[in-house]
């Protein structure tokens, strides 16, 4: 935006003095004329960045970190920090009553996020439609996440939130437990042959890979349709069973963007600000053969599922199945007095690349930090055995939602260990929050763990891992934004009942039939990240006596 700006300055400048009189014959070289560009543009950036924030912004006064470069802000802090969430919990304790903290960023950029419960009430419920995505982020995230409905906006948004709706509705989530139970089932295989082929005795797994592979065995049938089958003992590889495009898979292509290692995950980020993709690196060689794959995968997936309904219909054989994964779902409503009459290839491939990127990841994230705690916590671990005891061999949604053990020990690894980690917004206009004013353009980051580990409304043992908090629950506890890992408001999270679903049944299966005893090494916690993904966990266990 400033080089178009000074752009046009330096060109309305040389126009204005070249049809001055007298100046006809001595017109305005374009050297002159460059220089002006330049001159410009250095004034401006020296503006925006040694000058705004300090002495212009109407922000300045907003509570935050002091302890800035002089370039680029918090950044390289954040970049340092354990945990994506770890700067923003440390500023909300440092100033746990103010409605905003401000703090600045690359090129002394400001960011606020909200700390108050009002402040975020505001945000995500009434405010939701006047913040969008800033373009940063949509540079990073669009080859894996296409045009879909987390990158939506406004009427385009809640249009498409309403066509899709139905899809993940509790009659059609209750549908889906035989998924879950073939998937739970398939996983606790997989730990006995990690047994058989260890010393027969004892397991160990990485958890981070194996849930990944595990949520999207699931998100392959309840999605796409499709048996993946990636920790199915016997299945040495996913491809054997389906006819997907070879060279690549659902696990590694997303590997390689959650997890980059090395120059890749540069090159992931600084991508928001400068391209990046054009360099002559190998990590942008795979990442740009990954992101391809899924999106041919995704979009031969499409245009086959319509060619069989369509067929199908006109022969008058088709029949629409009780049981329907979100693609069959949408290729059917997409017929004629459909809600979903209309979509368009490129909304229907951008859906199935975020609900399959974000939803295996965080389930995935949530199930390795509650092993984790079990591992730790032997005593909370035989509590939640002791509860399953009394369940069918093959419970319902209501049988574990019956269970007020499973549903704190859940929630309880939500607050603790919130798989999403900031939510990335700009004002599109200006508001108001809180008596706050905030010019449009101002970026705002939504960082669930600000309201989940604030001692103001968690009590001193904030830190503590405790799901009894949960039958105790009073004052701010109570408020749906004190407790929000999916978001809230208009733009909670679609999927969020799907994925309690499969959490509590694959925690269900591998807990009444082994048992967690330790943690086997350090880890860590990818950093810069999008979610809260244990890099390197490794948990030991062994099957229990039947």
């Amino acid at each position: 935006m400033d080089l178009i700006l000074c752009a046009g300055l330096a060109s309305v400048e040389t126009l204005l003095v070249n049809n001055i009189s007298g100046q006809e014959s001595r017109p305005v070289s374009g050297k002159i004329s460059l220089a002006l560009f330049f001159a410009q543009y250095f004034v401006v950036k020296f503006y925006r960045i040694f000058l705004y924030h300090r002495y212009f912004s109407p922000l300045r006064h907003l509570p935050g970190p002091t302890d800035n470069h002089f370039l680029f802000g918090q950044a390289l802090n954040f970049l340092k920090a354990e945990s994506p969430t770890a700067l923003y919990v440390k500023w909300m304790r440092e100033h746990p009553d103010v409605p905003f903290i401000r703090y600045l960023t690359w090129g002394n950029t400001e960011v606020l996020f909200p700390v108050s419960l009002n402040a975020h009430r505001e945000i995500l419920q009434f405010q939701c439609y006047s913040l969008q995505k800033p373009t940063w982020f949509l540079r990073v995230v669009r080859e894996v996440a296409g045009h879909g409905l987390i990158l939506m906006e406004g009427e385009e948004h809640k249009a498409h939130r309403k066509m899709l709706g139905g899809s993940f509705s509790l009659k059609n989530i209750r549908k889906l437990e035989p998924i879950f139970q073939e998937k739970a089932r398939d996983l606790c295989r997989y730990f006995n042959q990690c047994i058989r082929e260890n010393d027969n005795q004892t397991g160990t797994i990485d958890c981070t890979t194996t849930f990944s592979k595990a949520i999207l065995d699931i998100m392959g049938s309840a999605i796409l349709g499709v048996k993946l089958d990636y920790v199915k003992p016997g299945e040495e590889k996913a491809e054997k069973s389906n006819d997907l495009k070879k060279g690549c898979s659902f696990h590694e292509a997303y590997d390689i963007f959650f997890s980059p290692q090395g120059i890749g995950k540069f090159l992931l980020f600084a991508n928001g600000y400068l391209p990046t993709r054009w360099l002559p690196f190998d990590a942008n060689r795979k990442f740009l053969f990954a992101m391809g794959w899924l999106n041919d995968v995704l979009r031969n997936l499409i245009r086959e599922r319509y060619r069989q309904v369509s067929t199908a219909t006109a022969e008058g054989r088709y029949e629409s199945k009780d049981s329907r994964d979100l693609l069959t779902f949408v290729v059917e409503e997409s017929l004629p007095g459909g809600i979903a009459e209309g979509i368009g290839e490129r909304e229907f491939l951008g859906h199935l690349l975020e609900f399959m990127a974000a939803g295996h990841d965080t389930s995935a994230n949530m199930l390795s930090w509650s092993l984790y705690i079990l591992a730790l916590n032997p005593d909370i671990q035989e509590t939640l055995r002791e509860e399953l005891k009394g369940l069918s061999d093959n419970p319902t949604y209501n049988d574990l939602e019956r269970l007020p053990y499973l549903e704190a020990f859940s929630k309880e690894v939500l607050r603790l260990y919130s798989p999403s980690t900031t939510y990335h917004r700009e004002t599109n206009t200006d508001i108001a929050v809180e008596g706050v004013h905030i010019p449009s353009g101002v970026l705002v980051d939504l960082a669930p763990s600000v309201t989940l580990m604030n001692p103001s409304i968690w009590g001193d043992d904030v830190d503590n891992f405790d799901p009894t908090r949960w039958q105790r629950l009073t004052g701010d506890q109570l408020s749906p934004y004190a407790f929000s890992p999916f978001s809230n408001g208009p733009r909670i999270c679609i999927g969020r009942l799907f994925a309690m679903f499969e959490i509590k049944y694959i925690l269900t299966e591998i807990v009444r039939n082994f048992r967690f005893v330790s943690v086997d090494n350090g880890f860590t916690i990818e950093n810069p990240g999008f979610t809260l993904r244990p890099h390197g966990l490794r948990v030991r266990f062994e099957e229990l006596e039947k």
